[in-house]
């Protein structure tokens, strides 16, 4: 009876090691396989697929823009975006970390035009919120790192 509630025990030990060790990749994973997935959609103009990586209660905090709360709105927001001709958004995460069912992503985007036409680089954090079992940003920020035009 000792042995076997050993064994129990053992068992149960290693399951939680293990789940502590797996959200960590799962989360980076899943902000890989998004980030591709964001930069496929906006180079298709596809701002539904945009939006559908957010979670329904969303925010954005676009630079030089107001806030934009839940999907249908930041949906509209990258359509006006994309409308401006911004044909690609490429996504350089520097690090994700993991508490629960939040992460957040540290990382440095370039967007091009027509012609990969160079018009904005900077930096963003997004935090992410594991809903039904899929991660979904929930806070997303970015500025650019180019200086502004005009007097300073």
């Amino acid at each position: 009876m000792k042995t076997r509630l050993t064994v129990i025990v053992a068992v149960i030990a290693l399951l939680v090691l293990a789940a502590g060790a797996a959200p960590k990749q799962d989360a980076r994973a899943a902000v890989d396989a998004a980030g591709k997935t964001f930069s496929a959609a906006v180079a298709a103009g596809d701002t539904a697929k945009i939006a559908a990586l957010y979670t329904e209660d969303a925010q954005a905090f676009p630079p030089n823009s107001t806030r934009a709360d839940g999907r249908a709105a930041i949906q509209k927001m990258w359509a006006d975006f994309l409308a401006t001709g911004v044909k690609k958004i490429d996504l350089k995460t520097l690090e994700v970390e993991q508490s629960g069912d939040y992460a957040y992503e540290v990382g440095t985007y370039s967007i091009s035009g027509e012609a990969d036409k160079h018009l904005d680089h900077g930096k963003y954090v997004v935090v992410w919120k594991r809903v039904g079992g899929q991660w979904k940003l929930f806070r997303d920020i970015w500025n650019s790192d180019m200086a502004a035009a005009g007097p300073q």
